[in-house]
């Protein structure tokens, strides 16, 4: 049996490797590139998402922000949740050189495998953290219709 050699350049197997670990880094942890501000960056915070027989339970960490920056869109299929956390441009921050608090906006949409029932929702929003309870639609059982052939 004969093997016969590939001559390639080393460059060859890093050719993509900085696209791909760009995209992993903004993938988990969101966008990290410089903005106008230092101390700017996107806002992501953590969601928990928990299913039962009875319907969903989330939580979303969201410090600083405030309950009417916070936008809630419900539809039988998904919830979507938009937040602002925005940096108070004050006399006592102003001298601030780096902060590990994020800044921005926030958007995330969750899907439901079973449809909820959109006039039983609820939210809270208590000690920074957004609460919302969804009941699901009870199942119907299929209807199979019969098609008669021609």
């Amino acid at each position: 049996m004969r093997f016969s050699l590939i001559k390639r350049e080393p460059s060859f197997f890093f050719e993509n490797m900085h696209e791909d670990l760009q995209r992993f880094l903004k993938d988990t942890f969101g966008d990290i590139e410089p903005s106008k501000t230092p101390i700017e960056r996107t806002f992501r915070p953590a969601v928990e998402l928990c299913e039962d027989k009875e319907g969903y339970k989330i939580k979303v960490e969201l410090p600083c922000v405030k309950k009417e920056d916070i936008i809630l869109a419900l539809t039988p299929e998904n919830v979507i949740i938009t937040a602002e956390s925005k940096f108070e441009n004050n006399e006592e921050k102003k001298d601030v050189k780096y902060s590990e608090f994020r800044y921005g906006k926030f958007s995330r949409n969750i899907y439901f495998e079973h449809p909820v029932k959109l006039e039983e929702a609820d939210s809270e929003f208590k000690n920074g953290v957004l609460y919302i309870n969804l009941k699901k639609i009870e199942p119907k059982g299929e209807e199979v219709k019969k098609i008669e052939i021609k």
